[in-house]
């Protein structure tokens, strides 16, 4: 007994399942039954069908869904799964206008689901027309002229600050591209100044030691700093490389090209700073002096004297000034995007203008 309950209760779940899944139901409403001529209403079409099933809806390809009734736009508006999936519900809008009045018989939807095809109700749309009173046609008044629209800011105001984002794309893009063209720093105010020629910057570095009574006190440093401006001045004054040479080499390369009292207190001046520097010589502050003196004496016999306009041209590029390929192109990328963007801005200040006046 049981089992044949069990068996009676599983065929009519199964007989339920069959009548849900092959049930199609075809709906169809109209959001307004009367309407004036040329307005417009929508007419709805839903479809419920098996979830595997196609529904192919009712298209009207001339715009004509009766003699007297157009059809302005056909979409589907909803779609959504119902009964756990089983079955899909279709909605299709239907927007439809009419320009004579009269009562209209909308006839039934055909609508094909898979290979079945079904039928809605058929439905009735009344079009109205305005009634004009033709005996007093004095209260009909004739077109005005046209009126002056007041000035408002609200209309000028995203023109206003289109240009202004304008004005600044323009300066900042000219801006860097002048300032990549003199090779100048974009932010930091950076001053260049003439490179010395090589016999002021030796007076002017020896000047300093003078007066340093410090490292006139030690002898080894004193004469290190002494040589080593020395070398400098020689390596600038004649292009050959004094800082790596010993004192005999920059004797035997000088000799080419110098007289001999000049020579002969150079190399007093070397022996006397190697003794100091490599044998711990101590040397008297009145022949540190005469020392200087000497290293003075042979600059000023050895000096080239330059003109004023080269000396304008030898500038010293500081490090920050200098550029790489590298950060030339990001610069004159970014001068590119500033341009673009003031074109684009350019047009769109157009186009609000011509939506404005026209």
């Amino acid at each position: 007994m049981i089992r044949k309950t069990r068996f009676c209760l599983l065929l009519v779940f199964i007989l339920i399942a069959h009548a849900l899944r092959a049930q199609v139901t075809v709906n169809v409403s109209i959001d307004s039954v009367a309407i004036f001529i040329g307005q417009q209403c929508h007419i709805n079409l839903k479809v419920t069908a098996p979830q595997q099933e196609q529904v192919t809806f009712p298209v009207f390809p001339k715009k004509v869904l009766t003699d007297g009734i157009e059809v302005l736009k056909e979409e589907i508006v909803a779609t959504e799964k119902i009964n756990d999936g089983r079955q899909t519900s279709t909605t299709k809008q239907y927007t439809i206008t009419s320009f004579d009045s009269s009562m209209y018989y909308i006839p039934p939807f055909k609508v094909k689901v898979g290979a079945k095809e079904y039928q809605s109700k058929s439905l009735a749309l009344k079009v109205e027309t305005l009634d004009v009173d033709t005996l007093h046609l004095d209260q009909f008044f004739g077109p005005k002229p046209q009126a002056e629209v007041p000035f408002s800011w609200n209309d000028f105001r995203p023109m206003f600050y289109l240009s202004l984002l304008l004005l600044l794309l323009l300066f900042f893009a000219g801006y860097i591209a002048v300032q990549l063209h003199n090779n100048r720093p974009l932010i930091r105010r950076i001053r260049i100044r003439p490179v010395l020629p090589p016999h002021l910057w030796a007076i002017k570095e020896i000047e300093k030691l003078k007066v340093d009574t410090v490292k006139k006190e030690d002898a080894k440093e004193y004469y290190s700093e002494l040589t080593d401006v020395l070398r400098s001045y020689i390596h600038r004054r004649y292009g050959f490389n004094a800082m790596e040479m010993t004192s005999g080499e920059i004797i035997e390369s000088l000799m080419r090209s110098q007289d001999q009292q000049a020579l002969d207190e150079l190399r007093e001046l070397f022996y006397t700073a190697d003794l100091a520097k490599f044998a711990k010589l101590q040397t008297r502050l009145n022949e540190n002096d005469e020392n200087l003196l000497r290293a003075v004496n042979f600059i000023q016999a050895t000096k080239v004297e330059e003109t004023e306009a080269a000396v304008r041209k030898k500038v010293e590029v500081p490090k920050e000034v200098k550029r790489t390929d590298r950060n030339r192109l990001i610069l004159k990328l970014s001068v590119a995007v500033l341009l673009l963007l003031s074109v684009g801005l350019l047009f769109e200040i157009g186009r609000e203008l011509y939506n404005l006046f026209y």
